[in-house]
């Protein structure tokens, strides 16, 4: 139960085990491979294109920069959280001036605010924020940030890593451009993969680059053109996409944005009315609930009483921890309702002793 990596469907399982093909040469498999890209798609509600990345979900955000920044160019960071403010670092090691747009963490960015900026200055090539802050459990409004950069011309990048299938994200309604997603958080299959959906836009940006793109494995041009008669550009694993197009089969099957939100809602009900303080002011996500500690509790403490339990739920990270725990009500932790309503009753027992 913690915030990722979640629990893993039986089904996803036993797809990961399905007879192994040779990814490179089985015309089958490339089939395969490309509709189950197109499920990526299909959950962002879009035609737009989207790939897998061999490689954890960072692997997705460095490819974001490495593809689009060209050295000297102006990246707009805007950040209410760790993830958020990380895109500084990475955007910078491609030679890109980053500004920041920084917003209180226990809330979501307020678009006014962000539109008084952009009036002051507006010269950017891109921007980046986080869907999902799983830090502080708060999600930011993808499709008004989204559809606010977009009226001046600037690319968005969207980390969604935690808020892909868990938060309403329509791709082409938000005018977004690049929307990095994860597979260990709210898609509950194994860990590994990137999902990449990128608009024509990025796409033509990435084409008129005047400079080579300085990274080779996370350089997106890779996976967008055939080399040398193979379809993909390294080797892929087709146990972890298997396990992927069956996570995104049961995503697809259902309204699963909606139960993630029900499920949410429960879960901070539960917690306030044991008299808990929720970090998160407003915006609170759909995916995981960041919970304050009382002044005489530890994170050890109740984390190992949790586990005595068969239960791991998370602690917090940067200037929260050691002050809150976080509960990850995302993809397979929730599918079983009586199961998470155990998991809850469990905690109710640990933070009443």
């Amino acid at each position: 139960m913690s915030a990722g990596p979640t629990s893993v469907h039986p089904r996803v399982l036993e797809a990961s085990r399905r007879p192994l093909k040779n990814t490179d040469l089985d015309a089958s498999y490339v089939a395969f491979h490309r509709k189950t890209e197109q499920k990526i798609s299909r959950l962002l509600q879009t035609d737009a294109r989207s790939f897998i990345m061999l490689g954890e979900a960072m692997l997705g955000l460095d490819g974001a920069m490495a593809s689009l920044i060209e050295p000297g160019d102006r990246v707009l960071v805007i950040s209410n959280g760790p993830f958020g403010s990380g895109f500084h670092d990475i955007a910078r090691r491609y030679g890109a001036t980053t500004v920041a747009f920084d917003a209180d963490p226990q809330h979501g960015v307020k678009v006014e605010e962000l539109e008084k900026f952009l009036a002051t200055d507006s010269d950017f090539k891109l921007a980046t924020v986080v869907h999902c802050e799983t830090p502080t459990g708060v999600t930011n409004d993808v499709h008004a940030i989204g559809k606010l950069l977009h009226r001046y011309h600037i690319l968005t990048v969207v980390d969604s890593v935690s808020g892909i299938a868990g938060e309403r994200l329509d791709f082409n309604e938000a005018k977004v451009d690049v929307v990095i997603g994860g597979t260990q958080k709210c898609l509950s299959a194994l860990t590994g993969l990137t999902t990449i959906t990128i608009s024509q836009r990025a796409l033509d940006s990435i084409t008129a680059r005047q400079v080579p793109v300085a990274g080779f494995y996370a350089n997106f041009e890779n996976y967008l053109t055939s080399t040398d008669g193979f379809d993909f550009p390294y080797t892929q694993s087709d146990t972890l996409v298997n396990a992927l197009d069956e996570a995104l089969d049961i995503a697809l099957s259902h309204d699963y944005v909606e139960h993630h939100r029900e499920i949410a809602e429960l879960t901070r009900q539960f917690v306030m009315d044991l008299g808990y303080e929720i970090y998160a002011k407003d915006s609170r996500s759909n995916t995981v609930t960041t919970v304050l500690l009382k002044d005489y509790q530890t994170t050890e403490q109740i984390l190992g009483a949790m586990q005595d339990r068969g239960y791991i739920i998370s602690g917090a990270m940067t200037d929260l921890a050691g002050k809150a725990f976080r509960i990850g009500h995302m993809g397979h932790n929730i599918s079983d309702r009586a199961r998470y309503l155990s998991m809850l009753e469990a905690l109710k027992e640990v933070l009443t002793q």
